[in-house]
């Protein structure tokens, strides 16, 4: 092999494995702050079932409502 190929295969070799560390790095990394940032709602007020339905059943009334206007419009 000519000096000129063999330094080619070494430059790309350093630079793939320095690619890879990096992205190892930056895996570890976001690992590292979701864990940290992670919110603990262990004691967060859960909705009753009927509060739920309530809910729901207002967001449906609003879509039909928007619905019908977008209709209306046309």
């Amino acid at each position: 092999m000519s000096v000129l190929l063999s330094q080619g295969i070494d430059l790309m070799l350093s630079g793939m494995f320095t690619v890879f560390l990096f992205l190892c790095l930056l895996i570890v990394s976001i690992n590292a702050f979701a864990y940290l940032l992670k919110e603990k709602n262990s004691n967060s007020p859960s909705l009753p079932a009927s509060k739920v339905n309530e809910i729901n059943t207002d967001h449906l009334r609003i879509i039909k409502a928007l619905g019908q206007r977008i209709q209306n419009e046309k």
